[in-house]
């Protein structure tokens, strides 16, 4: 789904005690707006929650939030995203105009791309001098030769983790009615993807991140990959299957990314496995984790999808499996007859990670 696009304005609900303002659902959204702003039929440009808006005089009402598009309540009405008049031009439903309007991805502190776009400062002086000419002018004026820290994400051998929040696909809803889903905690941390092949004999790795393949190895991902040892349980894939293409992607979660689960140590939990190019069905992904003790996403249910959309979002409204504590970022839903998924975020985790 697109940062900002043009949807459609499928229903007006009033909201209780309100004179000024009611909802606007678009898509599977449900956003408040001004009362009488928009008739059922209207096409708008909807702008997703979890991203940031320029600053423009329009969007000055959200400075004191830095322009961040994030989801609130008013009025004891949940409203996720912001409904704003079209961009000049003609335009259809479902056109993208993330990029016409200059809207941009929110990234937590923590999690700033720019972690892995170049690795940490070192912290002695003298490599400190080396770090800050090769990233302030070096690259800056040979841009290509950033491709010896990191290359873009691979899409040719296995696509970005990006699992589609079920508000912008709700019909899959009736589409997958009646077929059985393998549901799995969301885990909060940074995607990795992991690929293993033999050169000369000799196994290696390729480690990516959710936008790239990093080559420099002073980064975080390297290095969670490194101290859990986790090349150990790609080998156990490698015996099982018989091949040396094996791929798997995961969360990697700990103290580097918040550690909203609380743990001691830093772990790797994977939620795929591509043998031979091939995805395991979800089923056989769990099955293979259990029998060679893999870590992986935790197991929430199985269950046959038969759920509106108000009732779906209300089932991830749980604890966290790991930190029962706090509450679980969302469930992951995945159709065992063809690997089709989507995620379902819990409204309370997001509104207590403001």
């Amino acid at each position: 789904m697109n940062l900002a696009s043009v949807q459609k304005v499928v229903k007006l609900t009033p909201i209780e005690g309100a004179d000024m303002i009611e909802t606007a659902t678009v898509l599977g959204w449900e956003i408040v707006v001004k009362k009488g702003e928009y008739k059922v039929g209207d096409l708008c440009t909807y702008i997703q929650i979890d991203t940031v808006v320029p600053e423009l005089p329009e969007y000055e009402f959200l400075r004191e939030r830095k322009f961040r598009v994030r989801t609130i309540k008013l009025r004891k009405q949940i409203s996720q995203g912001l409904i704003v008049p079209l961009p000049a031009g003609k335009w259809k439903e479902g056109n993208d105009v993330t990029d016409v309007i200059g809207v941009k991805k929110y990234e937590k502190p923590d999690n700033n791309p720019e972690r892995y776009e170049k690795p940490r400062m070192p912290k002695k002086w003298y490599k400190k001098w080396i770090y800050l000419f090769k990233y302030n002018f070096l690259y800056k004026a040979f841009p290509k030769l950033q491709r010896l820290s990191r290359s873009p994400f691979p899409k040719h051998l296995v696509s970005i983790t990006d699992e589609e929040r079920i508000q912008n696909m709700p019909q899959v809803l009736s589409q997958y009615a009646g077929k059985l889903f393998v549901v799995s905690y969301k885990l909060d941390g940074s995607s990795i993807t992991i690929i293993h092949s033999k050169v000369f004999g000799k196994s290696k790795f390729r480690i990516c991140s959710r936008r790239f393949e990093l080559h420099d190895k002073k980064n975080d991902w390297h290095r969670v990959f490194t101290d859990t040892e986790f090349k150990y349980e790609i080998l156990k894939l490698v015996k099982q299957f018989g091949t040396n293409d094996i791929i798997v992607q995961g969360e990697a979660i700990g103290k580097f990314n918040g550690n909203h689960h609380n743990l001691q140590r830093e772990q790797i939990r994977l939620f795929n496995i591509y043998v031979n190019g091939k995805r395991l069905n979800q089923k056989e992904f769990l099955e293979v984790c259990l029998k060679n003790n893999i870590p992986h996403c935790p197991l929430y249910k199985e269950t046959v999808l038969n759920h509106t959309l108000p009732e779906i979002l209300k089932e991830s409204e749980i604890k966290d499996l790991l930190n029962p504590s706090v509450d679980v970022e969302g469930l992951v839903w995945r159709c065992v007859d063809d690997n089709m998924s989507f995620k379902v975020i819990n409204n309370k985790y997001l509104m207590k990670e403001q």
